[in-house]
């Protein structure tokens, strides 16, 4: 095979089907497992014949010994009788009557025709299997077969391989067996008769077994692979009906517990995410839209306004100048909003963490908010010193976002009140306020992104919407959360809950602090 077509066939075999692949293989190995034993089949027809041979001949010694032991005696009828098998011959030598017994029946065996001369009568006695060859021997011999292969099988226990020059081949067995009447000395033999007629037969029948046998592994694999491959085809399918537009398309679940089951679920959970992941990314661009919508509107008509009358009106001018600030710096607020959410969710906002104590952070923020002169009273209680693994910024914008909240929704004179305290194993920094509170209908909706409580009464009360989203998302990415304590009149609560650093495991705090993570 030259060098392209060798390229253009691993080509063609790396671009092929899975189910084609599968099917090829598990014929192939078929094939070559059924080849590579018909192989051996072909080149051992000897070594089976002769295993089958020696056994017919052992078989017939052991039933001339069983009859000879039990006393009883022999003839050529009797040696006839005891035969299993009329294609093999025996020769018996008695010792003590100095006779020789063969047998033969039906046609005269092939043996028999090969022989020249009748049986001589021989002239001495042999005791031993080391003395000259028995009566048998010497009549093949007479023959033209010589011992080609000779093997001691055990004591008083000889076999042989004789062949002539016609390449004819006997297996003979040459024993002797005590018995009451003296020993006796048993030959049996047997041609082993491989011919071609005999090889071609074998071959083309092992032939037309190996063919069928390969159509089917064939035609089974490919059914297999067909089955196997069904959740995947299943799969793809899906995957071509599903568009932006349409995520709704889930794959069948139903079969046994295995890997393709595994897949089809894993592949039906990747879609509830992708769904829910362009739904909250739908109502995001949406809320987004008609949130910067509205400043725009009002930029856009004091611009008219100023372009109309504003020019030669000073106080028009003024207003109109306060308004388009007021929305710009609201837009700018939203969009830094909007930036940091956008981070947070493609996993590209830096969370610094060491360690940090949250009583610091705190008095912080409260320093802070009597600076700024709110005209609320502002009480900071430290029943503990609790310290967390944590990034100061992000944590110190979580109590911010709550003590904003806190200052629109209470009024002059109100009380706000942050908190440290820990337990056993959490540490806790709360934030709470005696002003408007929140409805029990709302409290399951207020960290959703764009959602305030009530906007047809709150007009007059600057925000987003955003504010407690991104409180959430700095609680989630320091493994903690947020409780929220509300009565509608009577003021809010909001608790966050972390780990204690001395409770984090150590494989986390070494992560944490030696890397950035990102979220």
């Amino acid at each position: 095979m030259s060098r392209k077509n060798k390229q253009s066939f691993f080509w063609g075999i790396r671009h092929m089907a899975i189910a084609r692949k599968i099917t090829f293989l598990y014929s192939g190995i078929f094939t070559f497992s059924i080849l590579v034993i018909s192989f051996f089949m072909t080149i051992n027809i000897p070594g089976i014949q002769q295993h089958i041979i020696r056994r017919e001949l052992t078989l017939t010694i052991s039933n001339i010994e069983a009859y000879l032991q039990q006393g009883k005696s022999l003839n050529n009828d009797t040696l006839r009788d005891l035969l299993d098998n009329k294609y093999v011959e025996v020769n018996v030598y008695s010792q003590y009557q100095n006779m020789y017994y063969f047998s033969h029946f039906g046609e005269e065996p092939l043996l028999m025709q090969l022989r020249e001369s009748n049986f001589p009568t021989p002239e001495g006695i042999f005791t031993n299997k080391d003395e000259l060859m028995g009566h048998g021997q010497q009549t093949l011999a007479q023959d033209g077969f010589k011992i080609s292969a000779q093997k001691e099988k055990v004591e008083n226990c000889t076999e042989y391989i004789l062949e002539n020059n016609n390449r004819q081949q006997i297996m003979l067995i040459s024993t002797i067996i005590p018995a009451q009447g003296g020993q006796y000395r048993v030959e049996a033999y047997k041609l082993i008769g491989i011919n071609s007629n005999f090889i071609r037969g074998f071959i083309g029948k092992l032939a037309t077994v190996n063919f069928i046998g390969i159509l089917c592994a064939f035609l089974i694999g490919w059914y297999i692979s067909q089955r196997m491959l069904r959740p995947v085809e299943a799969i793809r399918a899906a995957a071509e009906r599903i568009t932006i537009e349409d995520l709704s398309q889930r794959i069948d679940t139903d079969g046994p517990d295995d890997e393709m089951k595994e897949l089809t679920v894993t592949f039906n959970s990747m879609i509830d995410r992708l769904e829910s992941s362009f739904q909250r990314q739908n109502q995001f661009i949406s809320d987004a839209s008609h949130e910067l919508r509205t400043p725009i509107s009002v930029i856009q008509g004091y611009a008219n306004l100023i372009n109309r009358w504003g020019k030669s009106d000073p106080v028009i001018l003024q207003e109109a100048i306060d308004s388009i600030l007021s929305e710009t710096e609201h837009m700018s607020a939203l969009i830094r909003k909007l930036l940091f959410l956008a981070k947070g969710d493609q996993n590209r906002m830096l969370v610094q963490k060491k360690l940090i104590s949250l009583n610091e952070i705190a008095g912080e923020v409260v320093k802070e908010l009597e600076v700024l002169e709110v005209n609320r009273k502002i009480v900071f209680e430290e029943k503990d010193k609790a310290e967390i693994w944590g990034d100061p910024d992000l944590i110190k914008q979580l109590l911010w976002i709550h003590a904003e909240n806190a200052l629109k929704y209470t009024k002059d004179g109100d009380l706000i009140t942050l908190r440290v305290w820990k337990d056993k194993k959490d540490a806790f920094v709360s934030v709470g306020d005696n002003g408007a509170g929140i409805s029990k209908e709302h409290l399951s909706k207020i960290f959703d992104r764009f959602y305030r409580v009530d906007q047809s009464r709150n007009k007059g009360i600057s925000g987003t919407g955003l504010g407690l989203s991104i409180a959430k998302w700095i609680a989630d990415s320091h493994f903690g959360h947020i409780l929220v304590e509300s009565t509608e009149g009577e003021g809010t609560t909001f608790t966050n809950v972390f780990a204690l650093s001395g409770k984090m495991k150590k494989d986390e705090i070494k992560k944490e602090g030696e890397e950035s993570r990102k979220f």
